[in-house]
């Protein structure tokens, strides 16, 4: 096998083991809760823009999430009965509905920033510090790498993917 095939497939396997692996349905767990209680992704994706700045349209909200919007709709009545979230008619255009987060849902994400804090502090540890901005600045690039892959414009380091 070529170095070059032999290295896209590590880089292969590696992805799929952060997307579906043993460690990331128990990271997921310890960062999301478990149970009943547990946020889904997109939960959480919504408090991190939400945080960023209150009200947004649902349109918007799915957009920014790259979504379907009926997954934003489902996701925010979960949000909503969990009172992370309300929705309210936009004060201009009765049409339109705006997405807010409540003090809960500030408090909820607020939490989960820690979590997800801690478990990346906690992981890089085991690198020296150089490699740890290695590690980083690659990711970061494979990121953008893979936005221009797919013909987006916006990279990753833009203020509109900052909510991470």
């Amino acid at each position: 096998m070529a170095r070059d095939d032999d290295l896209v497939g590590r880089m292969a396997r590696c992805w799929r083991e952060m997307r579906r692996g043993p460690a990331t349905a128990i990271l997921r767990d310890r960062l999301f809760g478990a149970g009943e209680e547990a946020l889904d992704p997109v939960q959480v994706d919504v408090l991190d823009l939400l945080v960023l700045r209150d009200g947004w349209r649902m349109n918007e909200l799915a957009s920014a999430l790259a979504v379907d919007p009926s997954t934003v709709t489902r996701t925010l009545q979960r949000m909503e009965a969990a009172r992370l979230a309300i929705r309210t008619p936009h004060d201009q255009d009765g049409r339109v509905v705006t997405v807010h987060i409540t003090p809960a849902g500030t408090a909820c994400q607020e939490i989960v920033m820690a979590r997800r804090r801690e478990i990346v502090s906690e992981i890089i540890t085991g690198l020296g510090v150089d490699d740890q901005e290695k590690l980083v600045e690659l990711v970061e690039r494979f990121i953008d790498l893979a936005y221009a892959y797919v013909g987006l414009t916006q990279t990753f380091g833009s203020p509109a993917s900052a909510a991470g």
